[in-house]
């Protein structure tokens, strides 16, 4: 049996100018030090378009990524593993990290879902390297999908997707997630945990790109309502419902804040988030998302250090974010006026 396949369009999303606060220096004038202040241009995301289609009987194999792994596949006994409903073959950008699970699996799941449900097949099974970790299946099962974690290929029936530009889905994320997740079970038990939850979050990190300065960040924060917490310290739904549900997040760049789309899901009030970057790695992902949701978006760029400075200027591609993991330092005059132009009459 063939059944019409189903080609998803994204277009571009753009979003308007942001600020991003950066340490106080001697740069802008030379008798008097000056938190400077750098109006970033609108960034908008990439058009893509995903094709969906069905296939009554097939097989999918793994393609391991790295070197390692590729030679271990040759010498690996040829299993197959076969399936009792439709198969969603995710395994060729499997999640490392929450944020890519959430903007890139969670989203072409419901995409998948949705076209099955109109060509009268059921939910799809979702299909993960073994190594994928457990909290990132918890998160799936929580959603409501069966999940099977295997290296072998998978036979029977198949929902084989091809996505032409993977980033070319984020402009179209928070509809699929509205769409798809609204008013379900997985967003009333979100709510529900979000009760006895902090709002106003400081979200700091324990291993890499960690605050030099984190003991006088966090006495800055908490006088005003801040409350620091480490995601690792919560289950996977709880940090689920801190980062989706906060009314306030200052936190450190990182993957814990690709649950920030899962506000879309959600009438709540603005959110105010407050960006802490390495000034080894700057992104525009999670501004643009904060866009998305309807929140308010500033940018706090931590201290240059002396390699970093000569980089900046003439760096080989592959090397730029070489530094991406060191630990930094924030200027807390910097983050202070980051406060005042996101707070509103609320904040403490």
């Amino acid at each position: 049996m063939t059944e019409k396949p189903q080609t998803v369009l994204f277009p571009t999303y753009r979003i308007a100018r942001d600020w991003l606060f950066c340490p106080s220096t001697y740069l802008v004038d030379s008798f008097e030090p000056f938190v400077e202040e750098i109006y970033l241009p609108s960034v908008a995301t990439k058009a893509g378009e995903l094709l969906l289609s069905y296939e009554e009987q097939g097989e999918t194999l793994f393609q391991p990524s790295s070197f390692v792994a590729k030679i271990k596949s040759r010498y690996r006994k040829n299993k197959s593993v076969l399936v009792d409903s439709v198969a969603l073959d995710l395994r060729q950008h499997y999640p490392g990290n929450i944020a890519h699970a959430i903007m890139i699996h969670l989203p072409l799941a419901l995409w998948a879902r949705e076209y099955l449900l109109k060509i009268g097949q059921s939910n799809p099974i979702l299909i993960f390297p073994a190594s994928l970790p457990k909290y990132i299946g918890d998160m799936f099962i929580e959603i409501g999908f069966e999940i099977v974690l295997t290296n072998d290929k998978v036979s029977g029936k198949l929902c084989n997707y091809n996505l032409d530009l993977l980033i070319g889905i984020r402009g179209e994320i928070p509809s699929i997630i509205k769409s798809g997740l609204e008013d379900s079970e997985f967003s009333k038990k979100l709510l529900q945990r979000s009760i006895d939850l902090p709002k106003k979050l400081f979200i700091s990190r324990r291993d890499t790109r960690r605050l030099s300065n984190e003991t006088e960040v966090e006495k800055f924060l908490k006088i005003r309502g801040f409350q620091k917490i480490y995601m690792e310290d919560y289950s996977i739904l709880d940090q689920l419902a801190l980062v989706s549900l906060a009314d306030s997040i200052v936190a450190i760049h990182g993957a814990a804040l690709g649950s920030l789309i899962l506000r879309s899901m959600f009438n709540k009030k603005p959110l105010e988030f407050v960006e802490i970057f390495s000034p080894a790695h700057m992104t525009n992902v999670y501004r643009i998302i904060t866009h998305q949701v309807g929140g308010k978006w500033v940018g706090v760029r931590g201290r240059l250090w002396p390699k970093l400075v000569m980089q900046a200027y003439e760096c080989e591609m592959e090397k730029v974010r070489q530094y991406t993991f060191v630990d930094f330092e924030v200027c807390l005059l910097s983050l202070e006026k980051a406060m005042e132009s996101i707070c509103t009459e609320h904040c403490n």
